[in-house]
């Protein structure tokens, strides 16, 4: 028995199988070659039609994979498409990293010079300053004790001033006590005077 496909003309997408059965003759003669030979061997199979194709055992086969539709094609060449859009995408996106941090870098390495430049400008300055407040320091020095002695002539008049004070009052103390003690004897002498006469 022989299986055939139907013509591609058929409106269903799906092979349809038809047996074919082989004419009573034809049995017939099988039958008489299986009677002369022994039962072992199987007869050859009958050679096939020119219109009939024969498949092969669905068992010995492996399933063939199904062939590329048109969809796969179109979802193929969309991934493709996706992966070079990726690529680009990924490339301007790099582009545009490096472009805005050199920016950034040039931008910083300018004030960093012109930082740099007022720093040894002004390292140079402070040097200068130093040197020639080393060079003056004796002045300072003289300043200071020009200061200090001033302070301590101020602190002398002051001691002065007031034990000048101090001396005053008892002098005018001393001064008030003989006034009064002169006074007390110029009573009594009157006194010894008037009571004399009397």
């Amino acid at each position: 028995m022989f299986r055939s496909r139907q013509p591609a003309s058929s409106a269903s997408t799906t092979d349809q199988l038809t047996i074919k059965t082989v004419p009573p003759m034809a049995r017939n003669s099988r039958n008489n070659n299986n009677n002369n030979n022994n039962n072992n061997n199987p007869p050859p199979p009958p050679p096939p039609a020119d219109d009939d194709k024969p498949l092969p055992s669905p068992i010995l086969t492996e399933p063939q994979r199904p062939g590329t539709s048109g969809t796969e094609a179109a979802l193929r060449v969309s991934r493709r498409k996706a992966s070079e859009q990726l690529r680009q995408a990924e490339r301007a996106e790099r582009a545009y990293r490096a472009r805005k941090r050199s920016a950034a870098a040039r931008a910083n390495a300018q004030g960093g010079k012109e930082h740099l430049k007022q720093a040894r400008e002004h390292f140079a300055m402070g040097w200068k300053l130093l040197f020639a407040a080393a060079k003056a320091w004796p002045y300072v020095l003289r300043e200071k004790r020009e200061t200090r002695k001033m302070k301590k002539e101020e602190a002398k008049r002051k001691k002065v001033l007031e034990m000048k004070k101090k001396l005053d009052e008892k002098l005018a103390a001393v001064g008030a006590a003989e006034e009064g003690a002169d006074e007390d004897d110029g009573e009594r002498e009157t006194a010894v005077m008037s009571g004399g006469r009397n």
